[in-house]
């Protein structure tokens, strides 16, 4: 509780950043580094593959956000010259809050999206975060599988969240202790 306090008073200066890497996962090799306008082009080209031809966000939607430098954190996972994952993460106020993720649907059921969640999962704890968010498809029960499998719980819903599809969206929470944060270490 403590902490909670000192953090709220005295706020810890949030840090985001990240070093490229090579990621070796089922015998595959793997590029994660984190996202830049370059990467909009395939952003938006994984969207319509893992999405069925629709791209929930825009070109400028992801061209705002990678601007967010002091507190959004966007990776992204090549193999060779093709995007096959990404992930974008905000924190705000003690949380981290996934705002978009999405693997290539032939690479998926590889690890690289637990992958991807454990990444921003430590980021958020490295930053003070006590809880991290995020939004799911109602009827997206393999993502949810995945998060409910890293911890999340569901939250509540929100009604017509997807407008163009009215679709409804479950908000789900993972709590960081610090037991967690103990047994991770």
């Amino acid at each position: 509780m403590l902490r909670k306090f000192s953090l709220f008073f005295h706020p810890v200066e949030i840090d985001l950043s990240f070093s490229p890497f090579a990621l070796r996962l089922e015998n595959e090799t793997y590029q994660v580094m984190k996202a830049s306008d370059e990467n909009i082009a395939d952003l938006l080209k994984l969207e319509q593959e893992v999405y069925f031809g629709r791209t929930p966000w825009s070109r400028f939607s992801f061209k705002s956000e990678l601007k967010k430098h002091a507190n959004s954190l966007y990776l992204v996972v090549y193999q060779g010259s093709t995007l096959v994952g990404f992930v974008g993460m905000r924190m705000q106020a003690q949380e981290g809050h996934i705002t978009n993720i999405a693997v290539k649907p032939s690479f998926q059921r590889r690890g690289i999206g637990e992958f991807l969640l454990r990444t921003m999962i430590e980021m958020a704890r490295k930053n003070h975060a006590v809880q991290m968010t995020l939004e799911v498809r109602s009827d997206n029960y393999n993502a949810q599988s995945l998060y409910r499998k890293l911890g999340f719980k569901d939250n509540f819903i929100r009604k017509n969240y997807y407008i163009t599809e009215q679709a409804d969206a479950v908000n789900m929470l993972k709590k960081l202790t610090d037991k967690e944060q103990e047994e991770v270490n």
